[in-house]
């Protein structure tokens, strides 16, 4: 994760949105158009769910998945794993103007469990909040 120092950090993009639209008053922008899978189905990524008024969470998605979250109307994601972000999804945020922030926490599901630093919990939380981001 990169940081600016300055009168306060700001987390940088790692994929950043094409879009210079700085209205975010509504959950989905004006250019709204989900497109469908083959069969017309919006297919969520597994474990997905809404946290908080335009914040969700979920598994890793699939190029199956996207016409699901391009229906959102995201602004970011936030990606916590240590590997390299597919480039299908990369091409898919880049052509729907979706910012990728990458925290590359290495963790297991099982124990040990891993501590994450409250640093990285802290910038997470700032993009979370950025009213732009």
């Amino acid at each position: 994760m990169r940081l600016e120092n300055g009168d306060r950090s700001t987390c940088h993009p790692i994929v950043n949105s094409s879009s210079d639209d700085d209205d975010d008053g509504g959950l989905l922008p004006e250019s709204y158009s989900p497109v469908l899978d083959g069969e017309g189905l919006l297919v969520p990524p597994l474990n997905f769910a809404m946290v908080d008024y335009g914040v969700f969470r979920s598994g890793f998605p699939d190029t199956a998945n996207f016409a699901f979250l391009q229906s959102l109307g995201l602004r970011s994601i936030i990606y916590l794993c240590p590997e390299r972000y597919p480039e299908a999804n990369v091409e898919f945020l880049n052509a729907n103007g979706i910012r990728l922030f990458q925290f590359a926490i290495e963790g297991s599901k099982e124990p040990p469990l891993v501590n994450i630093p409250e640093e990285t919990i802290k910038e997470a939380l700032r993009v979370v909040l950025a009213p732009n981001w």
